[in-house]
């Protein structure tokens, strides 16, 4: 992770059964995280539960930052994993601890309201995978080669796993990216490509 979460710290992974969210519950279990996570049906559920989650809200039911307090004692998470953005970000802050942190794979609202995170002394951190590739941080890049090794290990010893949700031919890359804008996937999308 980004955050340097620490074993015994609560994180929050909203969408959880998607195809970030579902690996980030490994990641985050395998550190030795509490993991609390979002989803949206009975059948995610039964998935990130079987991913390691420890506590899983529905957010169609459920309010999700009353559901952090209330599984934390009232303190709040250390930190949130954001992979929705929109309004998800904004409410996440309610959710975090004084002085958490709330990373966001995506890019804030111009109208977001920043003043929970700024009462509550959040950190927030944003992340685009592909910035160091596209302007050529080498640094960030050795540091991304070491991550990706560890991930190769806990493949080899199924301490992490991908669930594919559709593998599709490269030919149907935009029915790829529609599945992906509409949301509600549970794990990865994969182009095959073919020789």
């Amino acid at each position: 992770f980004r955050s340097r979460v620490e074993a015994g710290q609560t994180v929050l992974i909203h969408a959880g059964a998607g195809g970030v969210g579902h690996v980030a519950i490994q990641l985050a279990k395998a550190a030795g995280c509490q993991v609390i996570t979002t989803v949206s049906s009975a059948e995610k559920t039964e998935f990130v539960k079987r991913l390691g989650a420890d506590v899983v809200i529905d957010y169609r039911q459920e309010n999700c930052a009353a559901a952090c307090l209330e599984a934390t004692g009232g303190q709040g998470v250390d930190m949130v994993l954001d992979t929705v953005g929109g309004k998800v970000f904004e409410a996440s802050f309610q959710a975090t601890r004084p002085y958490g942190q709330v990373v966001s794979l995506l890019q804030p609202a111009a109208d977001c309201d920043w003043k929970t995170a700024r009462n509550r002394n959040l950190s927030i951190s944003l992340e685009l995978m592909l910035s160091p590739q596209y302007f050529g941080w080498h640094d960030a890049e050795q540091h991304q080669s070491w991550i990706l090794e560890q991930c190769r290990q806990r493949f080899e010893t199924r301490e992490l796993q991908i669930h594919l949700a559709h593998t599709l031919p490269l030919e149907q890359a935009a029915e790829a990216h529609r599945l992906i804008e509409q949301g509600g996937t549970q794990g990865k999308i994969a182009l095959e490509i073919l020789h």
